[in-house]
C-alpha cells in the first residue's frame, strides 16, 4: 500500500465517521407547523420536539437515534433505528430525520410526517 494512502485511510475514515452528525441539524427546541407560537414557547407541549443528538424527543416519546443511513439523492436527510420510549414502554423504530426548509426538522415516524420549526437554539 502506498504511504499516501495509508496516512491518508484515518483522516477518510475520520470524516465519513463525522458526515452524519455533522450534516444532522443542530440541536435545540422546535414546535410543529410553519411558525413558532406568538405567545411564547412553552418546551414538552403536545406540538413541540426537542433534540440534543442523538436524542429526539417528541411530545411524550424519546429515541435514541443510531445506524444513520443517508437517503440517496437527499444531502440532509437520514434513516435512523431508534430506541424508542414512550409512556413507560421501549421500542425499536425506524425513523426519517432531516432538515427543514424553514431552520427545523422533519420526522417521519410510525407512518406520520411532522414538519418542526427551530424556536430556541
Amino acid at each position: 500500500m502506498p504511504p499516501f494512502i495509508r496516512l491518508a485511510a484515518p483522516a477518510i475514515a475520520f470524516i465519513a465517521f463525522l458526515s452524519p452528525v455533522q450534516a444532522f441539524p443542530q440541536d435545540g427546541l422546535f414546535y410543529q407547523g410553519f411558525t413558532c407560537p406568538v405567545d411564547g414557547f412553552v418546551p414538552g407541549g403536545e406540538r413541540t420536539a426537542s433534540l440534543s443528538f442523538p436524542t429526539l424527543c417528541l411530545f411524550e416519546q424519546c429515541c435514541d437515534l443510531s445506524n444513520p443511513v443517508n437517503v440517496r439523492d437527499m444531502d440532509q436527510i437520514f434513516l435512523y433505528d431508534g430506541a424508542c420510549t414512550a409512556e413507560g414502554s421501549a421500542f425499536d423504530a425506524r425513523l426519517l430525520v432531516g432538515e427543514s426548509s424553514n431552520d427545523g426538522i422533519v420526522v417521519v415516524l410510525n407512518n406520520n410526517a411532522y414538519t418542526y420549526t427551530r424556536c430556541e437554539p
